[in-house]
């Protein structure tokens, strides 16, 4: 049970680094924009632009990541502004509104999919199509949420002049880091209570990584995940935490892992589990710490964790996550709910 997501975690590396030379092909005909960029798109392509704020923040590229659903009904666009709108089928409706909302408005739609004839890609002026095939669409979705962070990485570093060969290395130590994340799930697993909630806390970027880790949760079978700000979470949603919870905190910058230290230290002796989620250490070698790299690093090592929690967490609870809500009650009704209101 859930090889397909354990054989498409394992995949990442190879396909990421295979992904490489034909995203750089593809994205280097696309100027950089004169004016505000904004990026974002629904679930996982909303998480991926909000992680790689400590890595576009590292390169000067002051990037705002937001959803579709706020780029097609609460943003004024100024000609000169470009979206980058991500959406792996380029058929998502939101997403799909807010390329044309924009576009309308002047504004340049940069597309990022996998759909080369997809309806978000006809209301594009630019087209990246995702070179690889996705190995699943009914598992939680891993592979097809690294590709988007790539293409959007290579299409920073494109706009600065900047090489993608340190990329080469740091998708190198991607296997090693994914036998560190299954070490460190299968552990934290070992102590969680299949009876309580999940709270994923991070600050900055790491927030972006904990909603996308609390989203596994969700396509894992509906299991109760909440993303939360660390420092937020101590104002008022900390009340409804209770003795059957686990918590992790998501460290990858010094404020996160300062603050997610004391609240999970604090919650120890009350909850089944608390943890951080940190990167592994980088060799620095050629790379510069505090450098672009040092983020992409952190965020590949910490997203491989939150990959592996989830899998080992259904793993040892029994859940089929290729199956709504892992063939537990009502998966079909809430299947049939989703369908129908993501087709309007």
């Amino acid at each position: 049970m859930n090889d397909v997501m354990r054989r498409e975690i394992a995949a990442q590396a190879g396909i990421l680094a295979d992904c490489l030379e034909p995203l750089s092909a593809r994205i280097g005909g696309i100027a950089r924009p004169e004016g505000w960029i904004m990026a974002g798109g629904c679930g996982d392509s909303a998480f991926a632009p909000a992680a790689l704020k400590g890595f576009f923040d590292a390169i000067g590229i002051q990037l705002e990541a937001t959803t579709s659903m706020q780029l097609a009904g609460f943003t004024r666009y100024i000609a000169g502004d470009a979206i980058v709108l991500s959406s792996i089928s380029g058929n998502t409706r939101r997403t799909v509104e807010a390329a044309h909302v924009a576009r309308a408005s002047g504004a340049h739609v940069v597309a990022v999919t996998c759909g080369k004839t997809s309806a978000l890609a006809k209301e594009a002026d630019d087209v990246v199509v995702l070179p690889f095939t996705p190995i699943s669409r009914v598992t939680p979705h891993t592979l097809d949420y690294l590709v988007t962070v790539e293409a959007l990485a290579v299409m920073g570093l494109h706009w600065i002049g900047e090489g993608t060969d340190p990329l080469i290395e740091l998708f190198a130590l991607m296997p090693r880091w994914s036998e560190a994340a299954r070490d460190f799930a299968e552990d934290a697993v070992s102590a969680m209570d299949p009876a309580g909630k999940i709270f994923l806390l991070g600050g900055g970027p790491d927030l972006a990584t904990a909603g996308y880790g609390a989203a596994k949760f969700h396509e894992a079978g509906g299991i109760p995940a909440i993303a939360a700000e660390t420092e937020n979470f101590i104002h008022g949603m900390n009340f409804m935490a209770e003795p059957p919870d686990s918590l992790f905190a998501i460290a990858t910058a010094p404020l996160s892992i300062r603050r997610g230290a004391e609240v999970a230290a604090n919650f120890r002796s009350f909850l089944t589990s608390t943890a951080l989620i940190e990167p592994e250490p980088l060799d620095r070698g050629p790379f510069e710490p505090g450098g672009w790299q040092s983020a992409l690093a952190a965020l590949l090592s910490t997203t491989l964790k939150v990959q592996h929690l989830c899998l080992a967490y259904a793993d040892r609870f029994g859940l089929d996550v290729t199956a709504p809500r892992a063939g537990r009650d009502f998966g079909a009704q809430h299947a049939e709910i989703q369908a129908r209101i993501m087709a309007m």
